[in-house]
């Protein structure tokens, strides 16, 4: 299953994504992080292909909008990053993320 997100925002957006992983199982948890990806106003990313209908997520805005939710937390660098969930940088932030149910072979979550 394939896992998109298009900006039906406005200003440019950049998200992160937490997926499973059960390579990260080492580290504590089957869960493994992602990001960023930027997507300008009516543009989309293909983030994920998984046999998982979940994933989560957490993006934000130019001009400060944030996506988060209950899930994670994760840590999100300042720069790319392709981690396990219990893995932090130096500097990364702790974040919230949403979930999203995958439904269909390919699905894109529009970020308003």
């Amino acid at each position: 299953m394939q896992l998109h997100f298009r900006n039906n925002y406005g200003p440019r957006i950049w998200v992160s994504i937490m997926y499973y992983d059960p390579g990260c199982s080492a580290y504590g948890s089957p869960w493994a992080t992602r990001g960023w990806w930027t997507i300008d106003y009516g543009g989309q990313a293909y983030v994920l292909n998984t046999n998982n209908r979940y994933a989560y997520f957490y993006a934000e805005a130019a001009n400060g909008a944030v996506w988060a939710g209950q899930y994670g937390p994760i840590y999100v660098p300042q720069n790319a990053f392709n981690l396990c969930q219990n893995i932090g940088q130096t500097g990364a932030r702790i974040v919230g993320l949403r979930e999203v149910y995958i439904p269909s072979d390919v699905h894109t979550v529009n970020l308003t």
